[in-house]
């Protein structure tokens, strides 16, 4: 920033020295139109690098919600939901049930269960855990 308002102070002092020593002529005209040119330059060359850090801070992961984060959170939800669709397996005739959560997928343990029907399993943990039917495996 030091640097910046230095290269200004500077370009500026050039600028009056040059004012000084030029007549009034048609390259006189130019050469002052050239060297506002320069001036501008100069003035709006940091610009860029600012606006790259403003942006680069938007992009900034530590600022946006992390994605393992809301993966914890599901993960924990889901956790709390066994007993839920444990109970209403029980409940809908399916006794000695086993579930087991292993990423996005549930798998069934139903082999000790009184009632073999895989499709009303299935349908059932979609209803309770949110999941897709293609997510859950039942083992009869």
């Amino acid at each position: 920033m030091s640097a910046w308002l230095l290269t200004i102070v500077g370009i500026t002092v050039i600028g009056v020295i040059l004012e000084l020593l030029l007549t009034e002529s048609r390259m006189s005209k130019f050469i002052r139109g050239v060297f506002a040119f320069f001036v501008l330059f100069v003035i709006v060359q940091p610009l860029p690098g600012f606006l790259n850090g403003i942006m680069s801070n938007l992009r900034n992961p530590d600022s946006m919600v992390d994605a393992e984060v809301v993966a914890r959170i599901e993960a924990t939800r889901r956790d709390a939901l066994i007993p839920t669709l444990e109970s209403r397996l029980e409940r809908e005739g399916f006794n000695n049930v086993i579930v087991v959560l292993v990423g996005d997928r549930v798998f069934v343990n139903a082999h000790d269960s009184t009632r073999n029907d895989t499709a009303a399993i299935i349908s059932i943990v979609t209803a309770v855990m949110g999941v897709q039917p293609s997510a859950v495996e039942v083992f009869t």
